[in-house]
């Protein structure tokens, strides 16, 4: 087996960003969702309630961040550090404001207002004690470091579809080729690298897999076909949570082993 794509997304819900690599940090992949949008009351928002986000592009210049999307100019966003406490589900999360402009630009981008956080140098926001093995941190994304989805898996959903769907709807960090449709669900630990990932939870989906990553339509079909192919325990699953071991990089083309 092997990695054959990978992705960040910088702010959170916003586009995926396919890359050749990633480095891991203690938190996870460096710069995945380390930014995020919230609204006046400091609570995140995402696809589900905004599904324009994905078309908000988000890139990484020499550790700032670049936003754009369409009909909007171009905004680097400037580091600033006015902490404030967010909320990314049940947890209270502190963060650093970015500022008017930022908070200018995507309001005016989303129709409402809202601010841009960066996920402060200070937090320690744990992984769920349920699943934590060693006492693991998370940034902004929902509960875990790095989601794995395998190539496989997607090949085979898409044979219940009409017209297919790629990968991004589905919001992996690491995607792995050379295996069956869906082994990575009896996978407990792999191997890439120097690093050790422990595939600890299904990930549950909500509405975002039908939301289509170029238009922002919402194509329900795609969730429909989750419920009929990968429903248990009234809820749908597609892909694994991972918690990692170690730090360091992880390349397209990288060696995947399976320990367990």
């Amino acid at each position: 087996m092997n990695i054959s794509e990978l992705y960040i997304h910088p702010l959170k819900s916003a586009a995926a960003k396919s890359v050749e690599e990633l480095s891991y940090t203690r938190v996870g992949p460096a710069y995945d969702r380390q930014w995020m949008v919230v609204d006046d009351s400091g609570k995140f928002m995402s696809q589900r309630s905004e599904p324009i986000m994905c078309k908000i592009t988000a890139d990484i210049d020499i550790g700032t961040l670049v936003l754009s999307a369409p009909g909007m100019d171009i905004l680097a966003v400037p580091k600033m550090s006015s902490a404030r406490s967010v909320k990314v589900w049940g947890d209270d999360v502190l963060a650093n404001d970015c500022g008017e402009q930022a908070a200018q630009w995507l309001s005016e981008y989303l129709g409402k207002s809202c601010r841009l956080v960066e996920l402060s140098e200070d937090t320690e926001r744990a992984v769920d004690l349920d699943y934590a093995n060693n006492g693991e941190t998370v940034s902004f994304a929902d509960g875990f470091p790095t989601l794995i989805v395998s190539q496989a898996s997607l090949d085979e959903f898409n044979t219940h579809l009409d017209v297919p769907v790629d990968m991004r709807r589905f919001r992996p960090n690491i995607v792995i080729d050379g295996c069956l449709p869906y082994a990575e669900d009896a996978w407990e630990k792999i191997r890439i690298n120097d690093i050790e990932f422990s595939l600890v939870k299904p990930c549950s989906r909500c509405i975002m897999p039908s939301i289509n990553p170029d238009t922002a339509v919402k194509e329900l079909n795609v969730n429909d076909v989750l419920l009929k192919t990968r429903r248990k325990d009234r809820k749908t699953f597609f892909g694994q949570n991972a918690l990692h071991r170690g730090v360091g990089t992880v390349r397209v083309g990288d060696k995947v082993e399976l320990i367990r």
